[in-house]
């Protein structure tokens, strides 16, 4: 290849890194702008990116017209945590004994907890309402957090490709120790998975914190709403007020974005050796 069409096909390279840097990366820096200007400077025609000056007051604004916003947080904090943590316990176990279990049923119940992945969330809707209404669980936060704590069949297919990644010579070490399949999994199996435990972690932290429609249809009380919610909300409330809509924007993606920025290589990790052994 000679140097003028290499220097070509380099330049083409970084036209297009730009083009998706600014596609991607332009909606964010929109939002941090309109979140520190004045509500006068969001209507100047032609729209400016940089405010005039840093400018936090929306922040104040956004808590002074919902009061409730500290516990919205408060909510999604707890019901995120909580779904982790089951996701991970519920999933990691059922995915030892796939990738561990010697039994005849193994091969047959794997493909069909595969097979649940490909159910629409939305033909699930109806039934689960209806379940849940019997159950008496509407107005409270278990209908987010209880099938966490069952099993999703995602993260055991991640956490049973990781497991199989793993000697299983460890595995009869310990027995010869005088350990059993317990102590297998507590003491040998999760210490070696961080990666995948960091990933699901990440994974059933963004699903919860970001879900809508789940706290949407089974929370009625205000009081009980999570933060996705409840900026649903001021919308309505606070429709003209584009700095105070973008203040509440980034509270709900600053934890996402800080899971992100510290485990992206545990990310990265996990999900190419779930990949290595079938």
């Amino acid at each position: 290849m000679s140097q003028s069409n290499r220097i070509v096909k380099q330049t083409g390279k970084y036209v297009l890194l730009t083009a998706a840097l600014v596609l991607f990366a332009g909606p964010l820096v929109w939002m941090l702008s309109t979140m520190m200007k004045t509500k006068a400077e969001t209507y100047k025609v032609p729209p400016t990116i940089l405010p005039e000056s840093l400018n936090f007051e929306a922040f104040q604004r956004l808590f002074d017209v919902q009061p409730l916003m500290w516990r919205w947080i408060q909510n999604s904090f707890t019901i995120s945590a909580l779904v982790v943590i089951g996701a991970v316990l519920s999933s990691s176990i059922v995915a030892y004994g796939f990738s561990r279990f010697s039994t005849k049923y193994k091969d047959r119940l794997f493909p069909i907890v595969l097979m649940t992945l490909m159910i629409p969330p939305s033909i699930l809707m109806i039934p689960s309402y209806v379940l849940f209404t019997k159950l008496h669980w509407v107005d409270t936060w278990l209908p987010l957090i209880v099938p966490a704590w069952l099993g999703g069949a995602y993260y055991i297919f991640l956490f049973r490709q990781f497991f199989m990644t793993i000697p299983q010579e460890l595995d009869e070490a310990t027995y010869l120790d005088g350990g059993n399949r317990w102590t297998v999994f507590t003491r040998v199996i999760m210490p070696l998975s961080k990666p995948i435990v960091v990933t699901t972690v990440i994974f059933a932290f963004v699903n919860s914190w970001l879900d809508f429609l789940g706290p949407f249809l089974y929370i009625k009380s205000n009081e009980m709403f999570t933060l996705s919610v409840g900026l649903q909300m001021l919308i309505g409330q606070t429709s003209q007020d584009f700095p105070a809509l973008a203040a509440g924007a980034f509270i709900s993606i600053v934890p996402i974005g800080l899971l992100f920025l510290f485990a992206q290589r545990y990310i990265v990790e996990g999900v190419v050796l779930t990949g290595s052994k079938g």
